[in-house]
């Protein structure tokens, strides 16, 4: 079993790095939707074996969970700081917004309740990382996380041609079209190659805005590892790692080290990649499992949903950061 597993490591490896290798020419596209992608049509293609049997749910589980701990240092507080109260309340009104209307709609027009959560956890926050942390820490189905992060890949790249040719229409300072973007484009390519064409110093408030977003999955994560887990207790004492998952600690413990220590950005730029490396691994090994059939009897319906919310919460956004003044 191990020497199976070893040798599915070792196989499918050169496709995450192609997955790498293809965001660096194309931004807009993350690695992680990119790996997911492969997965899907390579599961699809080929016949189960044991190798894939051996290898896919160990990368899965533990390739993924790794790789969320390390998220863990790619939030710093410091973000606030650098949008000050403002650009933090405006920030915090939109994810919570977004987080909360998503997720009850979504279950108001009969989606599943995990299927709901993934996507408001996909729009409001991080796109696929959100995603595959939120997954792992409520254990959801690997075809509905599936569909969730094609879902909000899908209109992250959109925004990359719809939001520059709005902000020149509506003749937007950098300071609100890069504020606009981090807060309502998924991912953090997807931020950097919009803010891109729109040009000048709009590129540095997104980032920014985008980075202050991801702060907030730290605290998602403890609530949904309680949640979840709490609802699946029923009688006795409850044991810390219940309540907990290990992962979570790790993610947690992460968060402390890089706002109360010095890491190098060098550092901080490898560990970063080998979080998306890991994580990109882990949906690879999701989906190579899931059957297009199965993504099939989601239906349509969560597809129209998202592009009406992500109409809906582009404008609300927007709305939020010019009343306040950004």
């Amino acid at each position: 079993m191990k020497l199976a597993a070893g040798k599915y490591i070792s196989l499918a490896s050169p496709i995450i790095f192609g997955a790498f290798a293809l965001n660096h020419f194309v931004p807009s596209l993350s690695p992680l939707f990119l790996a997911l992608l492969a997965g899907l049509i390579i599961g699809n293609t080929i016949q189960s074996n044991a190798v894939i049997d051996a290898g896919a749910p160990i990368m899965s589980k533990y390739g993924m969970r790794l790789g969320i701990s390390l998220l863990g240092l790619q939030i710093s507080f410091g973000n606030f700081k650098s949008i000050g109260w403002t650009g933090f309340i405006a920030i915090l009104i939109v994810v919570v917004t977004t987080f909360t209307v998503t997720r009850v709609l979504g279950k108001y027009l009969g989606f599943t309740p995990g299927l709901s959560l993934l996507i408001a956890s996909g729009f409001s926050i991080c796109g696929a990382s959100a995603i595959a942390a939120v997954g792992a820490a409520r254990k959801s189905d690997k075809d509905e996380i599936s569909y969730a992060v094609g879902l909000v890949t899908l209109l992250g790249t959109l925004s990359i041609f719809v939001i520059p040719p709005i902000t020149k229409l509506l003749k937007l300072h950098d300071t609100t079209a890069g504020a606009w973007i981090g807060a309502a484009v998924h991912d953090i390519g997807q931020v950097i190659a919009t803010s891109s064409f729109v040009g000048g110093d709009t590129i540095k408030y997104a980032v920014i805005t985008k980075l202050s977003r991801v702060v907030l999955l730290a605290p998602l994560l403890v609530i949904l590892s309680l949640g979840g887990n709490q609802e699946s207790v029923k009688i006795g004492r409850v044991k810390v790692r219940n309540l907990f998952p290990p992962f979570i600690f790790g993610f947690i413990a992460l968060v402390i080290v890089n706002n109360f220590f010095t890491i190098s950005k060098s550092g901080l730029a490898d560990f970063s990649n080998l979080s998306k490396f890991l994580l990109s691994f882990g949906l690879f090994s999701m989906a190579i499992k899931v059957r297009f059939s199965s993504l099939q009897r989601i239906g349509g319906k969560p597809l129209v949903f998202g592009i009406v919310m992500w109409i809906l919460f582009g404008i609300f956004s927007l709305t939020i950061i010019r009343l306040l003044g950004i």
